[in-house]
């Protein structure tokens, strides 16, 4: 077995599909993350669902990770990635009178991280080459 990703190769194989998404829907059980994507058909009002991929958790983390790391990059060199607000999830509320200790902390954590892409002022992490070059962020 390799030591590190850096040692595998990648083959894609022959029933390998590119496909396009427009939207996500996740089913979370104590075993995996399914992740469900389809595309809106505004003609029909309808969500298309074509495709759904499950992962180990340990794998939604890894790749938790790189989706953000991808989205500060990308909004490092093209700015903030604007949203209609209609489309902003609701912000978790820690006020919520039913939550216990440990469940307050946890909600005030998720509005935090919900503060960070979605207020008046998400952060964007500067431009450290300043201009929109990504070969300059490796080696």
């Amino acid at each position: 077995m390799p030591d590190s990703i850096e040692n595998l190769d990648f083959k894609r194989g022959e029933d390998f599909a590119s496909l396009y998404a427009n939207n996500l829907q996740f089913e979370a059980s104590v075993w995996d993350l399914k992740m469900i994507f389809g595309q809106l058909d505004q003609a029909k009002s309808v969500v298309e669902q074509h495709t759904a991929m499950a992962i180990s958790w340990p794998q939604a983390k890894i790749t938790a990770y790189f989706v953000l790391l991808n989205v500060l990059i990308h909004q490092s060199q093209n700015g903030p990635i604007q949203l209609p607000s209609r489309v902003i999830p609701k912000r978790p509320d820690p006020a919520d009178p039913e939550l216990n200790e440990g469940g307050k902390k946890v909600i005030e954590y998720l509005a935090w991280v919900h503060d960070q892409f979605f207020s008046d002022h998400p952060y964007v992490p500067p431009n450290p080459t300043g201009g929109t070059d990504s070969s300059k962020f490796t080696d």
